[in-house]
């Protein structure tokens, strides 16, 4: 039973209830048309595929209304279950798992997605010149004065895309050549993060080293005993860690002894209660610690707040500076590092004000209350306004990349799009990691290969750790009050032609003129001076 052929036996009632009556009641803004059964089935398709409408209940039981008597009976016989009651209500009420999904999936002559299991590898032996560019090669040389002190922590502070990755691989090397017998540790706190590091260190390695040297990856499903590892290179989640070490003294005692570098991706993470407690056991024995960063603060104009992050580097800043350049980004993109970005502002009126309640609890958390969220990304209006601006970056951009407000805002904003017939697609961390790696791969595709314009929509996924150069716009729908967050959504879209990138980039930010929220990254790098004293 071919799935499109059957689904089409719906009317438009069907297909409003399986997309949801905010999809539908924002298409309606778009006109009539938008609603009529030809354009709700063509959104349904790009928002679901086969297999999510047969394990979704509401499209299920539609599907299975749609049969004839004779598939009815056909499918009940495939299922091997004996009916005792009316044989489509019977059939809706089954508890699809297991034998009687796998059933259902062969009937519709689709295959239950499972996940295929990747052959975990937990360490890779490398053999070994990989090239720094001249600023990255003098703020290693800051990094080394920091850490040759008795206070060694050091703060490495260089923009989003002018390589802390790969300055910090690279000194990784340089620290491995000079000592036998010990581990280095690189801790981070999302897959992107860690795999970044994970292939970065194997290749500088095979290049720079001059031994066989164990690279470790410590997250997912690593079962690796970290108090039996010497001399390896060991990239770790921050969770994993803590929930395999802080329960057993002994067991971090034994690993910290022989760890002697720590690095700390996004460095405001290590002060964060449960990590900084993880992180001063593994520095306890004079172990130097390197934070990285982008926007060495948590916030934006609280000094007593960021102060806290600055203190425990011991306000030791090796920060990229460039001789005739007041703001390294400058340099930047002069030289071709960064694109020279354009900043565009979509004004909007939601029309939602802020209680007494939510005022305190933003002045607490950073971060808009959740209903207020949900509200504004309701807004139809504004989502309305969001989509016409689309219309217009697509003239100009190839790869854009929209930052929605949540998952729903996410899937509501590409079901707009799709309904325009606007290339898009959707990504959040509900989507499957199958369907995910495919559609970020489709997104990453060369515009020589690939030369249709592409909206990327997601919420929560595509932050730090994707890496997409030819990305030219991102559209930030979300409001946030937090410098570090914004700025990280800025860095996908603004890598430079000698980063594989563009020469411009535009950073379109929705700005709801009743609600806070940053109008641009003016002077981000920056933002952070008065809280750090000490730079070399």
């Amino acid at each position: 039973m071919d799935i499109k052929n059957l689904i089409t036996r719906l009317d438009e009632e069907a297909f409003q209830n399986i997309l949801g009556k905010e999809v539908v009641a924002t298409l309606n803004l778009l006109g009539g048309k938008y609603v009529y059964s030809e354009n709700l089935l063509k959104v349904l398709f790009n928002t679901y595929s086969n297999q999510e409408l047969v394990l979704k209940k509401i499209s299920r039981n539609y599907l299975i209304d749609a049969l004839n008597r004779e598939e009815i009976t056909n499918l009940i016989f495939i299922l091997g279950v004996q009916p005792s009651k009316d044989m489509y209500e019977f059939v809706k009420e089954l508890n699809f798992k297991g034998d009687i999904l796998d059933r259902l999936f062969n009937y519709f002559g689709e295959i239950l997605p499972k996940e295929t299991p990747l052959e975990w590898i937990s360490e890779v032996a490398i053999v070994p010149k990989y090239p720094l560019y001249s600023y990255q090669i003098s703020v290693q040389g800051k990094i080394d004065r920091f850490l040759a002190t008795e206070k060694n922590r050091v703060l490495l502070h260089m923009p989003t895309g002018s390589g802390k990755t790969r300055t910090t691989i690279s000194y990784i090397c340089n620290f491995f050549l000079k000592n036998e017998g010990v581990n280095v540790v690189w801790f981070a706190n999302t897959k992107e993060l860690l795999d970044q590091a994970f292939s970065e260190f194997v290749r500088a390695w095979s290049l720079l080293g001059n031994r066989d040297i164990k690279a470790i990856k410590f997250w997912d499903k690593s079962t690796v005993d970290l108090t039996q590892l010497k001399g390896c290179f060991i990239v770790a989640g921050l969770d994993k860690t803590y929930q395999a070490l802080m329960k057993n003294m002994s067991s971090i005692s034994i690993f910290a002894n022989g760890c002697k570098l720590i690095i700390m991706d996004e460095a405001h993470m290590a002060i964060a209660p449960t990590y900084k407690l993880l992180i001063e056991n593994m520095i306890a024995n004079k172990t130097s610690l390197i934070g990285l960063s982008a926007t060495p603060g948590r916030t934006w104009n609280d000094p007593d707040e960021d102060k806290k992050l600055s203190n425990f580097f011991y306000r030791q800043k090796a920060k990229l500076e460039i001789p005739g350049y007041e703001n390294p980004v400058d340099y930047l993109v002069d030289e071709g590092y960064l694109a020279r970005v354009n900043n565009t502002k979509l004004f909007t009126d939601s029309g939602i004000t802020l209680s007494a309640n939510d005022i305190k609890y933003l002045t607490e958390n950073y971060v808009l209350p959740t209903n207020v969220l949900k509200d504004l990304s309701e807004s139809r209006l504004r989502n309305m306004a969001i989509i016409s601006k689309i219309k217009e970056l697509i003239k100009v951009h190839k790869r854009i990349i929209l930052f929605a407000i949540t998952k729903d805002h996410a899937i509501v904003l590409n079901s707009l799009l799709t309904a325009i017939e606007i290339n898009s697609n959707v990504v959040t961390s509900d989507t499957n990691s199958i369907d995910r790696s495919s559609i970020i791969k489709k997104f990453k595709e060369s515009r020589l290969d690939n030369p249709a314009p592409m909206v990327l929509c997601n919420y929560g996924i595509l932050t730090t750790g994707f890496d997409a150069p030819e990305t030219s716009c991102a559209v930030i729908a979300r409001p946030t009050d937090s410098l570090v967050l914004y700025s990280q959504m800025v860095g996908r879209a603004i890598r430079g032609i000698k980063s594989g990138g563009n020469a411009t980039a535009e950073i379109v930010t929705v700005i709801d003129e009743s609600l806070p929220g940053f109008k641009e990254v003016a002077d981000a790098f920056l933002n952070w001076e008065d809280v750090w004293e000490k730079e070399i």
